[in-house]
C-alpha cells in the first residue's frame, strides 16, 4: 500500500515537470530581437563559472591584486582565455541588457506587468554594478585612475552620494580597503542579488505570463522547440565569444600609481556618456538630470499608463524617446572615446 502511495506522488512530481517544461510561450519567441531576454542569462552563466575560477587566483590586496591578474594572464594555464570570457560575458551581458530594456521599451512589452519592468530595472543597475566593480579589480594604472573617477562622480550626486562614495571607498580616499570591498561587492554580494532578480524576474514571468504582441497570437511548446532553439542561441554566442577572445587576447596595462593621474584615464564604456554629459554639463545639474532620468526609467510604466488615460499614443512617444535616448548615448560614448 504505502508503495502505491509514493509511485503515485512520484508520478504526480513527474507530471508538474512536464507540465512545467511542456508550457505554451507565444510563437514571436521565436524571433531573436525578442527572446534577448535569454542572451543575459546565457552570458550571466559564462561570467559566473569564469569568475568562479579566477577567484582561486586572483588576490584582492593592492600590492598583489595587479600581479595576480598579471599572471592569470601571462603565467597560468589557459588564464588568458578564462579572463577574456570573463571580461567579454559582462560586457556583453550589459549590452544585451540595454538592448532588451529597449525592445521591451519601444514595443510597450512592460504593459503587461509593471513588476517585471522593475525586477528588470534592478537587475540592469545590479548589472552594471557588476561591471564597474569587476573593472576596478585589475587594479593597473587605467582601471585604478577609472575606479577614482567613478568614485568622484558618485560622491558629488546629490543626497546620498557622499555616504554612499564614503562607503564605497571605505573612507574619504581610494585605498587598499576599497578594493578589498569592491572585491566582495563583486564576487558575494551582486552576484547574489543577481540571482535573486533572475530569479524574480523568471517566477514574474510565470505568474503575470508574456505580453501581448499585435498580431502574434499563434503558440508554441517551451520543451523541446523552445529550448532547443534558446541552446543553439547560447551555443552560437558562445562560438562567436571563444573567437573574439582568440582574436583579441585580454591585456594590462601598467600597475596603479597613486601618485601619477593616467594619461588616458576613462571610466569603463558603459559609463563614458554619463562622465562626458557631467564633463560637458554644470555638474550639479548634470548629476540632477542623471537622478531625474533614472527616476523616470525605472517608473515609466506607470507614466505610461498615466498617459494612456488621457489619450496620448505611446507607441509613437516611445520610438521617439528612444531613438533619442540611443542617439544621445551612442554620441557621448564616441565624444568621449574619440575625444
Amino acid at each position: 500500500m504505502e508503495t502505491a502511495i509514493e509511485e503515485i506522488k512520484v508520478k504526480s512530481l513527474k507530471d508538474r515537470v512536464i507540465d512545467l517544461i511542456q508550457e505554451d510561450v507565444p510563437d514571436y519567441l521565436n524571433k531573436f530581437v525578442y527572446c534577448m531576454g535569454a542572451t543575459p542569462l546565457v552570458l550571466f552563466l559564462v561570467a559566473l563559472a569564469t569568475g568562479i575560477l579566477m577567484t582561486f587566483y586572483y588576490i584582492p590586496y593592492p600590492d598583489k591584486a595587479y600581479a595576480s591578474v598579471e599572471a592569470i594572464t601571462h603565467d597560468i594555464y589557459l588564464g588568458w582565455f578564462i579572463r577574456g570570457l570573463h571580461k567579454l560575458s559582462v560586457n556583453l551581458m550589459i549590452f544585451t541588457l540595454f538592448l532588451h530594456a529597449l525592445r521591451v521599451f519601444i514595443t510597450r512589452a512592460y504593459s503587461a506587468g509593471e513588476l517585471k519592468w522593475l525586477i528588470g530595472a534592478l537587475l540592469l543597475f545590479t548589472t552594471l554594478g557588476m561591471g564597474f566593480t569587476g573593472y576596478a579589480l585589475v587594479y593597473d594604472q587605467v582601471s585604478y585612475w577609472g575606479m577614482t573617477v567613478v568614485m568622484n562622480m558618485i560622491e558629488e550626486m546629490p543626497v546620498a552620494g557622499p555616504a554612499m562614495a564614503y562607503l564605497l571607498r571605505g573612507g574619504a580616499e581610494v585605498s587598499e580597503i576599497t578594493l578589498l570591498r569592491l572585491y566582495d561587492l563583486h564576487t558575494k554580494l551582486l552576484p547574489v542579488l543577481l540571482i535573486l532578480c533572475i530569479a524574480a524576474h523568471i517566477a514574474a514571468i510565470r505568474i503575470i505570463d508574456f505580453a501581448k504582441m499585435k498580431d502574434e497570437k499563434g503558440v508554441h511548446l517551451f520543451y523541446p522547440e523552445h529550448a532547443l532553439k534558446v541552446g543553439l542561441v547560447a551555443v552560437g554566442i558562445f562560438v562567436v565569444m571563444v573567437n573574439l577572445v582568440m582574436i583579441f587576447p585580454p591585456a594590462i596595462g601598467q600597475m596603479a600609481n597613486p601618485l601619477e593621474v593616467a594619461s588616458n584615464v576613462a571610466p569603463p564604456w558603459y559609463f563614458s556618456a554619463v562622465y562626458k554629459w557631467i564633463t560637458i554639463a554644470p555638474r550639479q545639474s548634470a548629476l540632477f538630470a542623471l537622478l531625474l532620468f533614472s527616476a523616470l526609467f525605472v517608473l515609466y510604466p506607470y507614466i505610461d499608463r498615466f498617459l494612456v488615460q488621457r489619450g496620448f499614443r505611446m507607441e509613437r512617444i516611445n520610438i521617439v524617446l528612444g531613438t533619442a535616448a540611443v542617439s544621445a548615448f551612442a554620441a557621448l560614448t564616441l565624444w568621449n572615446v574619440l575625444f
